[in-house]
């Protein structure tokens, strides 16, 4: 069998110059640069090595996952003087930011290796065993969905959403589509929103057809319903409000997968594979982000910089006083009674974690998120053939967050939003939701008015400046 380089440079090096320590480093469950590939077992070993790229301070083990909190209006800076992430609260996120660079090197990394996989992955499952070929084929699956995945990050932090009403087909509106292996001397350039999400949904969409529907024990590798989740969520951002509920009522009524009761709800989070997680990045103690991580943000004894905002406690206490998960954020303070104030209590580290301040598995969709956009989809026009309507889906996700819940009975959009606000806090929804359904984002940390409009260019990351030193005409600042 032919034998090749799992993690050979892309062919496209120049794109991807210079990722950093974290992304050069490649734990023990994957296979170093040197190896090579001839079994599906090394194919696993491969694939793991994709998921490795998201553990990472600017992928979902750091910034990526709180940075739609951190512009969002719900966060304030406890401390201040590490300066860690203030660049992200203060909207200022251009062509020289750190989150600029880092997050597009981790997400084009993630599709830079799937591209390296597949030239190979196809003729591995064709010539594998028999007994083999099903795995090999859900390993390729896999890939495709890590690399819809990246693709609909990268949309999300680096363009403006379609479903907010911009002109889907305005050039230079989507990223840079990251589909082969390209040549060095390849020229990047944005595509256009359409072309960007159509990408993601046939990628997700594909990637279905190969995976298994078998509940990953621990829920670090993406399966059918976890990648029907982010198809769903794909939908959604794009206004295609049926298909985003037809995935989203899929997982709900035949992927087994439970909401949290509340009496678990507390008690989840340092928990692996629990009932809600569809799909988690795996931290451990020697793989993690250390205190660019998100437990070290949402900490007092760690940069402190994400802790609620007087507008969000003060949000909950009028309305949410019997919520359970109003109960997930605590006030705390370090040692030394330093960094007081309101946390959310989702990354205590994981159980066992000899570092808990920096191990914590960052949840990328649970089935609660499922319910809601379920909900918001049947609220903006999508049917459900069994006769479901946005109430149902919306009581039944707050019968499990109040130990004595009286049904609604009505529901309304802003309803969803709330519930999306308070369920989804800290896990990178927020800046999201209020551009999608075209709400300006007002924030303490917005100089004048502390608001922005929903389509304000400051809401985005532009492009790397690196990135145009190699591609000339590369468009940094995505169009409307």
């Amino acid at each position: 069998m032919k034998r090749f380089a799992l993690y050979t440079l892309l062919s496209s090096a120049a794109f991807l110059t210079s990722c950093g320590k974290q992304l050069e480093q490649v734990p023990s469950s994957s296979r170093a640069e040197d190896q090579s590939i001839e079994t599906v077992s090394d194919l696993k070993l491969a694939v793991n090595g994709v998921y490795a790229a998201l553990n990472n301070q600017f992928g979902y083990s750091g910034e990526t996952a709180l940075y739609a909190d951190a512009k969002g209006g719900d966060i304030k800076a406890i401390s201040t003087g590490n300066n860690q992430t203030l660049t992200l609260h203060t909207f200022r996120t251009d062509k020289n930011s750190s989150i600029s660079d880092g997050a597009y090197q981790v997400f084009s990394t993630v599709s830079g290796r799937v591209n390296n996989i597949l030239k190979y992955a196809p003729s591995i499952a064709e010539t594998a065993p028999q007994a083999d070929k099903a795995r090999a084929k859900d390993y390729i699956g896999q890939l495709y969905a890590l690399r819809g995945l990246a693709h609909l990050e990268l949309a999300r932090l680096y363009c403006y959403i379609p479903s907010s009403g911009v002109n889907v087909d305005a050039k230079y509106s989507g990223i840079p589509i990251i589909n082969q292996v390209f040549p060095r001397s390849h020229q990047f350039q944005r595509s256009t929103l359409r072309e960007t999400y159509d990408f993601i949904i046939s990628d997700l969409t594909k990637a279905l057809e190969t995976l298994s529907k078998e509940k990953i024990a621990n829920s670090g590798n993406l399966n059918y319903w976890a990648t029907a989740g982010l198809l769903s969520r794909a939908y959604l951002y794009n206004g295609d409000w049926q298909n985003a509920y037809k995935y989203a009522s899929e997982v709900i009524s035949s992927s087994g997968y439970k909401l949290y009761t509340p009496e678990e709800y507390l008690t989840v989070w340092s928990k692996t594979g629990t009932s809600e997680s569809l799909f988690e990045v795996l931290t451990t103690d020697k793989d993690n982000a250390g205190l660019n991580s998100i437990g070290s943000y949402t900490n007092p004894s760690g940069y402190a910089e994400f802790g609620t905002s007087e507008t969000f406690l003060s949000w909950l206490r009028a309305n949410r006083a019997d919520d359970i998960r109003t109960q997930s954020i605590t006030e705390r303070a370090n040692a030394d009674g330093g960094n007081k104030g309101y946390y959310t209590i989702k990354y205590p580290g994981q159980a066992g974690a000899s570092s808990p301040t920096g191990v914590n598995n960052f949840k990328v969709i649970r089935l609660s998120e499922l319910y809601l956009i379920a909900a918001e989809a049947l609220l903006k026009g999508a049917t459900a053939s069994d006769g479901k309507t946005a109430l149902d889906y919306y009581n039944a996700l707050r019968s499990q967050r109040f130990t004595s819940y009286t049904a609604a009975t009505s529901v309304t959009l802003e309803d969803i939003l709330s519930e999306r606000r308070i369920e989804l806090f800290c896990e990178g929804h927020r800046l999201f939701d209020l551009v999608r359904n075209k709400k300006n984002i007002t924030s303490e940390y917005i100089p004048i008015g502390n608001e922005l409009n929903y389509l304000d260019a400051q809401l985005l990351i532009d492009l790397p400046e690196r990135e145009k030193n190699i591609s000339k005409d590369l468009v940094l600042r995505a169009a409307k």
